[in-house]
């Protein structure tokens, strides 16, 4: 009986053992605590690509856990700047998940504000899935979801989208008001080319301001390069005019916002003014 026991104690005994081994290990391959975090990756002509730094960090595996965070992020002819109160680095990917109080801007003017972001380190794109704010100079815009490529210059928001335009020297639909404000709302998604100076609005869109409204299916914005505000709106399928209790129906109409009208193709001699009755 006592061998028999003590088999038993020499098997308990190995297996609290291996526990503790197991145990060192791991607090050997725990995380650790670094105040004033850094960290940078070049490109292979001796160029930073991109840095980062945060207030303090929890280092794993392959994780970092970063606290105000803020980042750089060297293109050409672009840099992007990110911050935010939490991150979490992905140093085998390259990722990096931002959270709370997140904002990115480039040098640009675009400024996006959201609670949350992954940040592809190597390739420079953004995306999120929560509510998110895009400023620009010529466009302010709220939507849920979306996915940029700072590099090719592009962004493309998911749903509920309101954007908010000026027009310069007159509002879309009210061309007698100096800067007049304009909002565009779909339910999405948006899409944004800065490189092509275009913004395409899909699925129940709504144009307003203080002399109407334009529905449509789609709206095609166009912006002037060189001032960067809006120069024409093309309006497609099952567009309505709506000013006051008058309606005007169309498939299509082009909104010249330097000349003041609007066209209505199917009606290629019909041009409304701006100051005439819709």
């Amino acid at each position: 009986m006592w061998r028999k026991n003590f088999e038993i104690a020499i098997f308990l005994l190995l297996i609290f053992t291996s526990l503790c081994a197991a145990e060192e290990e791991k607090k050997a391959t725990a995380q650790q605590e670094v105040k004033d975090f850094s960290f940078v990756q070049y490109q292979e002509g001796g160029g930073q690509k991109w840095k980062m730094n945060g207030r303090s960090a929890e280092v794993l595996d392959n994780k970092v856990n970063i606290e105000y965070l803020s980042a750089l992020s060297f293109g050409e002819g672009t840099m992007l700047k990110l911050k935010a109160k939490e991150g979490i680095f992905d140093k085998g990917e390259n990722i990096v998940n931002l959270n709370n109080n997140v904002v990115m801007a480039s040098t640009d003017g675009t400024k996006l504000t959201t609670d949350h972001l992954v940040w592809n380190a190597e390739t420079k794109n953004v995306s999120t899935d929560v509510s998110v704010n895009i400023i620009r100079p010529d466009m302010n815009i709220t939507g849920t979801g979306a996915v940029c490529d700072v590099e090719g210059k592009t962004a493309e928001l998911k749903q509920d989208i309101s954007a908010s335009l000026v027009s310069g020297e007159s509002g879309i639909l009210n061309p007698e008001s100096n800067k007049s404000q304009t909002t565009i709302t779909c339910d999405g998604p948006l899409e944004l080319n800065y490189r092509q100076n275009r913004a395409f609005f899909y699925s129940n869109v709504k144009i307003e301001d203080s002399k109407g409204s334009i529905l449509a299916d789609r709206v095609d914005v166009y912006f002037s390069p060189a001032t960067r505000r809006v120069k024409c709106v093309v309006a497609r399928g099952n567009v309505r005019i709506i000013n006051g209790e008058n309606v005007t129906y169309s498939e299509k109409a082009i909104y010249l916002v330097d000349q003041g009208r609007v066209i209505l193709p199917n009606r290629p001699k019909l041009i409304i003014n701006s100051d005439s009755t819709r």
